[in-house]
């Protein structure tokens, strides 16, 4: 329907820009050279997103007021902070986001700053410029060993729109206070270092190793705003997939209550449907399983994997969206493929943006092209034998001067396309030590190839 289309639109379009915002964070995390600079840039990088007005970060005084202090900000109304008062005391004007999530720890939200009693010392000043909702997160980090990192600090961003702070958006944004916090905590490690060696230097490296830590967390949560997105797409498929087994589940327990009212039930028959609707019960629950391991948000866990069962586990998932193209997949598995190590999620999401890129390649060729060929083989190399998996379709396929450009981050040849899915495909194969590359077919279309090293 429509409605439901242009929802399920708005949707990903929010996860994109999300996806985008905090890209470009690490990218700042990584880059900054001073406090300051992450800081401002983080604000920058927040309000160019589209989805808050304001976003600016204080530190806690410790001054008679208890002011929480503003050290960067960016968007509009800036003269706002100028001419308000935040506190992370008891005072009234403690009592607001800011100064509740420096006292507490945690993250605090206002979801109407018109209606909302904690918001009464700045409702006039932030209507008057736009705002409409607000959060505030602490930029608290709680790592394991160890104490936390604790910046006493906040994050606070305001919104043009009511309610603009779901529990998703919550969690985004707690996540990406959680990273600055560990970045600027890197930084300062820096810095000390250049000034004494010894103790400050065995500090400084283990605070850059919770900072990589945050980073690779960060580089997680691409990968799993993209799995997301990806199953965002594939949607209908999947309830078209789950809905014919719960279809038969309802038609053989009719059959069941019909048979069972007759002088002298056929019991052979209702046996008959009654193991029909325990196998499509099964396999109803074996595509809602594969759906709950994709969305996933478990730690990474590299355990012997094979690829085989990977390749079978993914093709469920988008036979019905193909199907409903037109497009055939040929599956061509050998044998003696070696299990690999491997995190069998993130391997699926690899095939699953594979598949779906070459579907979206062969969709509008004729009838006689819209086809795919999964292919694992296994290649004997140097340093032993490599297992490798393979996409290839008859679709538009790629120019050279492009190949260069197609696992770059944010670079797409669809229109709507995010371009991420290549990117994170390659950072996930080259976190398995393997290697992903594209190659042209002679006549139509592109495969796509990714190669692991055996299990030894």
């Amino acid at each position: 329907m429509p409605e439901q289309r242009e929802a399920h639109e708005q949707i990903l379009g929010r996860l994109n820009r999300r996806l985008r915002t905090l890209y470009q964070c690490i990218n700042t995390f990584v880059q900054a050279e001073s406090e300051q600079e992450l800081l401002q840039s983080t604000c920058d990088i927040l309000v160019g997103g589209g989805e808050v007005r304001l976003a600016w970060i204080g530190y806690c005084e410790d001054d008679a007021e208890k002011t929480v202090r503003p050290v960067a900000q960016a968007g509009d109304g800036l003269d706002y902070l100028e001419r308000v008062k935040t506190s992370w005391g008891e005072t009234e004007s403690g009592q607001g986001p800011a100064g509740i999530a420096a006292r507490t720890g945690n993250a605090c939200w206002v979801n109407d700053i018109r209606t909302d009693p904690r918001m009464f010392p700045w409702r006039v000043a932030a209507l008057a410029r736009g705002y409409a909702s607000c959060i505030a997160v602490p930029l608290i980090a709680y790592s394991k060993p160890g104490a936390p990192v604790d910046l006493r600090g906040t994050l606070n961003l305001y919104s043009a729109e009511c309610d603009a702070f779901d529990e998703s958006a919550i969690e985004h944004y707690t996540g990406l206070a959680t990273s600055v916090a560990y970045a600027v905590t890197a930084l300062r490690g820096h810095l000390a270092e250049d000034l004494a060696y010894g103790v400050t230097a065995l500090r400084a490296s283990a605070e850059r190793k919770r900072a990589e830590g945050a980073l690779h967390q960060a580089r997680e949560e691409l990968a799993h705003v993209t799995r997301v997105t990806t199953l965002g797409e594939l949607a209908a498929s999947i309830a078209h997939e789950i809905k014919q087994p719960l279809a038969a589940i309802v038609a053989d327990a009719s059959a069941c209550l019909n048979w069972l009212a007759a002088d002298r039930p056929d019991v052979d028959k209702v046996r008959e449907a009654l193991a029909d609707i325990v196998k499509d019960g099964d396999r109803a629950a074996e595509v809602i399983n594969r759906i709950r391991a994709l969305l996933s948000r478990s730690a990474v866990a590299h355990e012997p994997c094979d690829l085989a069962g990977v390749i079978r586990e993914v093709h469920p998932l988008v036979r019905p969206e193909l199907g409903r193209h037109g497009i055939t997949v040929e599956m061509s598995l050998a044998a003696a493929v070696p299990a690999v190590m491997g995190d069998r999620i993130q391997l699926q999401q690899v095939l699953l943006n594979l598949m779906m890129n070459a579907a979206e390649a062969v969709r509008e060729v004729p009838p006689p092209r819209r086809r795919l060929v999964v292919r694992s083989t296994v290649e004997d190399r140097d340093d032993g034998p490599w297992a490798v998996v393979a996409v290839e379709d008859a679709g538009v396929g790629f120019r050279e001067e492009e190949a260069a450009s197609l696992f770059e981050a944010f670079y797409t040849t669809k229109p709507g396309g995010l371009g991420m899915g290549l990117a994170i495909s390659r950072s996930i194969i080259d976190g398995h030590r393997g290697r992903l590359w594209a190659t042209a077919n002679p006549d139509h279309g592109a495969t796509f190839h990714f190669a692991l090293p055996a299990m030894r």
